[in-house]
């Protein structure tokens, strides 16, 4: 952000702000319908929220707080909230009223700027409070949803949480989610009843004499969710189960293409139109609807909205979705035994699938990459450094996590660090980059790590220059708690040694689950301190780290995370469509 345009966004904010203040209900409803967008919400997105105050910035939030505090109609308090909600997170909000008494015109963008958390987070322990925040704000929502029966307040409620309700900077913490998703869940099958977009069928016996299991597959879009649905499926049995792919019509040919060897059929499916889309489906007579994609982070995609609806016999979701879905629709949900920890049942609403090793295999469509070829010159780190990489998700970056890199920079005077963190596969657009940035160099700044030794670049158009810069690399830092997945499949792929740390929940055992298939456990941690002692060892132990490049090409050779599981997946499905209908044999 240059600094006019940071200049004219400050000033529009003041602007808000005093309007906000003086609490007419009309008058901030207004802002909130207006035909371009609601301008509250508009100006929180825009990422202001991170940038430090100016004295004048803190006197008129210091009046939003005031009143809040002390003022008694509940339009003047409401009126502060949002303005204070311009300049400051909602998990240090006190917020001095109960969502049931929000004037409803302004319910919506109330409901919105509660779920609004950081995209990035500076302090230990402000992920897990804003996590916190989140699941007490979603409880507060339901029994909200569920107390009040006025249709306006409903529509005003629902139709705030459906489109503000995301998990992404937060659901990396290695907690129990389960009875986040199931309110989740309710109040968005609350959202599609009241909106009529519900088109649940009742599923006909199949008949006696049916051999062919007809499956649905949801396709994603991301690259990512691509290849792990992809390797889910290739090798099912095509003599036993007929697969048509469901694909949206804004990107059919594209996404039909990466689906060409895995599918039967396809059909595009109007995903401006919900309900268009469950009646196309519905109408298929489906055994089986599997939703290849993340169904947990946000409301309003439209695969999230299809699965929470009866649209087959057995409904299913796989680790594509970091957490259990919450939906009564979805029956199973599919991952590896080394995925899962021994009471991992307990963290899923869905009966659980569990096929044999772990469920992080992928197969990327099309031809092999070609490398492009690249040197460390171009990146500014000398030929004589350590070189480090990570792919983590911008997401995923937090401070235990960047303090835990500065600690092993610190120790190993001669390493630079090579990060890309900015995903195409989580999202087109990543808020306040300078921010995010800013705190990583301040962190390292803070070990004496100076800033030259660390080097960010942009999203790439495909993962061949990735794995080229990989080729390049010493060691590779893996995230936590979230753990990679699909981005630890380019460093094994070219040699290049992972240090991982392994987690409690799935999330946060992806990679951990993907090392112990393929026999390298010795680069799995299970504690912060025994995952930065084995990353300087390595890199002050040249043999030794030679010789764990060595292990790596030679089971990357071996295909291992590559090979597809159809066979055990395809045995999983016909084991619970039995269960589900309680039938002897298909």
């Amino acid at each position: 952000m240059d600094s006019q345009s940071e200049r004219k966004l400050r000033d529009l904010r003041l602007n808000l702000a005093e309007i906000c203040l003086e609490g007419r209900v009309e008058r901030i409803a207004a802002l909130c319908r207006n035909p371009s967008g609601d301008a509250i919400i508009t100006m929180v997105n825009s990422g202001v929220r991170h940038l430090a105050l100016t004295k004048t910035e803190q006197a008129i939030a210091e009046r939003c707080h005031r009143v809040l505090s002390v003022e008694h109609d509940i339009s003047r308090k409401v009126g502060a909230y949002l303005g204070l909600s311009l300049f400051s997170f909602p998990q240090s909000i006190e917020r001095a009223f109960e969502i049931i008494d929000v004037p409803t015109p302004l319910l919506g963008t109330v409901v919105k700027l509660l779920l609004s958390l950081p995209v990035f987070f500076t302090r230990d322990g402000v992920r897990r409070r804003c996590l916190a925040h989140l699941q007490a704000t979603v409880q507060e929502i339901h029994r909200a949803a569920t107390v009040i029966d006025e249709a306006d307040f409903r529509e005003a409620l629902l139709g705030g949480f459906v489109e503000g309700y995301t998990i992404t900077s937060v659901y990396g913490e290695d907690v129990p989610l389960e009875q986040l998703a199931v309110q989740r869940a309710e109040l968005i099958r609350m959202y599609l009843e009241m909106n009529n977009l519900a088109r649940d069928i009742v599923p006909t016996p199949r008949a006696a004499n049916e051999t062919i299991v007809r499956v649905g597959l949801l396709c994603p879009g991301a690259g990512s969710e691509t290849a792990a649905l992809r390797g889910h499926l290739a090798g099912l049995d095509r003599n036993v189960f007929n697969v048509i792919a469901f694909v949206p019509d804004e990107a059919a040919s594209s996404i039909s293409a990466a689906f060409a060897d895995v599918a039967d059929d396809f059909i595009d499916l109007p995903v401006a139109d919900v309900a268009q889309c469950a009646d196309i489906i519905g109408q298929q007579d489906l055994d089986i609807l599997i939703a290849g994609a993340n169904l947990t982070n946000s409301c309003r995609f439209p695969w999230t909205l299809l699965m929470a609806q009866r649209l087959a016999r057995l409904q299913v979701a796989m680790h594509s979705c970091p957490l259990s879905t919450g939906f009564e629709t979805v029956d199973a949900y599919i991952n590896g035994e080394l995925n899962e920890p021994p009471t991992a049942a307990e963290d899923y609403t869905e009966q659980l699938l569990l096929v044999p090793g772990s469920a992080n295999h992928y197969l990327f469509p099309g031809a092999a990459l070609d490398l492009p070829t690249l040197t460390r010159e171009q990146f500014g780190v000398p030929d004589a450094a350590l070189l480090l990489v990570s792919g983590a998700n911008y997401f995923k970056i937090g401070p235990d996590l960047v303090d835990a890199w500065a600690r092993i920079m610190e120790k190993t005077d001669n390493a630079h660090l090579l990060l890309y963190p900015f995903n195409p596969n989580w999202t087109t657009h990543y808020p306040f980059k300078d921010g995010f940035l800013r705190f990583i160099q301040s962190s390292f700044a803070e070990r004496n790590v100076s800033v030259e030794r660390l080097h960010v670049i942009e999203a790439q158009k495909d993962r061949a220059p990735l794995q080229a810069i990989l080729k390049l690399a010493d060691l590779y830092l893996d995230s936590f708690p979230y753990s990679g997945a699909v981005s630890i499949t380019d460093p094994l792929s070219v040699g290049c040694p992972p240090v991982v740390k392994e987690g409690v929940s799935a999330r946060c055992r992806q990679s951990a689950a993907m090392l112990r298939e393929i026999g390298l456990d010795v680069l799995v941690t299970r504690t912060v301190e025994d995952y930065i002692t084995l990353a300087t060892r390595l890199l002050q132990d040249g043999s030794l780290r030679r010789e764990m490049a060595e292990a790596v090409i030679d089971v990357a050779g071996l295909g291992g995370f590559t090979t597809p599981i159809g066979g055990a997946v395809g045995d999983a499905l016909l084991k619970a469509l039995k269960d589900k209908l309680r039938v002897s044999a298909i």
